[in-house]
């Protein structure tokens, strides 16, 4: 069924190449990352067919996982299986990026030869595949590894989770850990009157588990959880999403009345929940933007004022905020003034844009940037080529669903030990828009 298995870095090298069936050439991978180029923005569908030949495949971490086949098979289950094995390689590999790929090659190799025989997928099991592997993971640096969570350090270290489950035992120094991340991404659209036309929450509860035996573990969410659009009670301190789908691992028994899940968790990374929420959001949106533009026709030059209010509680922050803002193509020159320290200003004259970098944006504070743009020949039209502006930011410790997590409770008849517990929320923006 499948063909071929390849794993691709962003520049383009093939970090792993594994031929199954040997009907399709070995030039594959050149001729994909040469289709993803020729598209606008490099956004290639995640499916398409090419000379006889079908290209699926999934970017993680910025590293393309494709397959090639010649059959007709469902893409669902190829993408899926794609999705399985960077799941695994995660898995055993502490953390998905191209140094822990070239660093555990044999590893990786490894899992593919357990997972796909011939083309044909296998079992995916984490803990299945445990038994079978022979080689040792070689770990990536602390250094190394991209941090989830930004600056974020009042509980663990945003790298603590990024470890292979194949571990030492715990006799052996290892710590029963299990991690619990609240993550949501939030895909909102601003009007110029600055009316909320889209708010949309997309999050997940993900747990990864180094736990020994089968424990059976608790998890209390926030009692006043509501689910459903027809529950739903707007602005208040009330948590809520409109839908929810559960892990095959978890126990629903108690969800409707205690709001309480019971999970008995298997090896590895997996996602406990996933919700999604939209229009009217339990809390107020994190950013406010209230741009004033200038454009004086009797001079050359137009001014744009951006006030950015970030509405998060005080004790919160932003990290890694980038405010983007497209500028007419005529534009020559850029200059700008800032409010205070910790940020920066850059001018990308070929792509039109400037970008305004804010290391560490505090909750219920305003940061004001002040652009001046040197436009010669400009015409009516030139306003309109202003804009919109879109937001890129992280949010540690802060959800705008107000979904928390109560209680994480171990119940292990057979295991008498006291895990070490950690649970993090993040917000992350999807697509950040506001028209001026």
């Amino acid at each position: 069924m499948i063909s071929q298995f390849v794993i691709l870095s962003q520049h383009g090298d093939i970090l792993l190449f594994k031929d199954y069936r040997g009907d399709v050439g070995k030039d594959s991978p050149e001729l994909f990352l040469q289709k993803i180029r020729d598209l606008s923005g490099g956004l290639a569908p995640p499916a398409f067919h090419h000379d006889g030949i079908h290209y699926l495949h999934v970017k993680h971490n910025s590293l393309y996982f494709m397959a090639t086949t010649r059959s007709k098979v469902s893409p669902f289950m190829v993408i899926e299986l794609i999705n399985r094995v960077a799941s695994l390689c995660k898995d055993y590999c502490g953390v998905l990026s191209e140094e822990a790929i070239r660093l555990n090659f044999p590893l990786v190799y490894e899992i593919l030869d357990e997972v796909i025989d011939f083309g044909y997928p296998q079992g995916t099991s984490t803990d299945m595949l445990k038994a079978y592997m022979e080689n040792s993971p070689v770990l990536v640096t602390e250094g190394t590894i991209p941090g989830l969570f930004g600056a974020e350090r009042r509980m663990v270290p945003s790298t603590a989770a990024n470890k292979s489950i194949m571990g030492p035992a715990v006799s052996q120094g290892r710590k029963n850990e299990i991690f619990v991340d609240v993550l949501e991404r939030l895909t909102v659209l601003i009007s110029t009157s600055g009316s909320v036309l889209r708010a949309d929450i997309d999050g997940t509860i993900q747990m990864k588990s180094f736990l020994v035996g089968v424990p059976e573990i608790k998890m209390g969410l926030s009692e006043d959880l509501t689910v459903g659009k027809e529950d739903k009670r707007g602005y208040s301190n009330h948590a809520h999403v409109d839908e929810c789908s559960f892990h095959e691992s978890v126990d629903l028994s108690e969800f409707g009345q205690n709001r309480v899940l019971t999970i008995h968790p298997p090896q590895g990374e997996f996602p406990v929940m996933k919700y999604q929420a939209s229009g009217d959001l339990p809390s107020l949106l994190p950013f406010r933007l209230f741009p004033t533009v200038n454009d004086q026709d009797n001079t050359r030059d137009m001014e744009l004022v951006l006030k950015v209010r970030c509405d998060v509680p005080s004790t919160s922050h932003a990290v890694n905020v980038v405010v983007r803002v497209p500028v007419p193509k005529s534009t020559t020159n850029v200059s700008h003034q800032l409010s205070g320290p910790g940020q920066s200003v850059e001018f990308k004259a070929q792509d039109h844009v400037v970008f305004w970098s804010i290391k560490k944006f505090p909750g219920a504070s305003e940061l004001t940037a002040r652009f001046k743009l040197s436009v010669p020949n400009r015409t009516p039209s030139t306003r309109l080529e202003l804009g919109p502006v879109s937001l890129n930011f992280e949010l540690p410790m802060y959800v705008c669903s107000r979904l928390m997590i109560r209680f994480l409770k171990l119940f292990d008849h057979e295991q008498s030990y006291v895990p070490f517990r950690w649970v993090r929320y993040v917000t992350h923006s999807d697509s950040y828009v506001v028209r001026i």
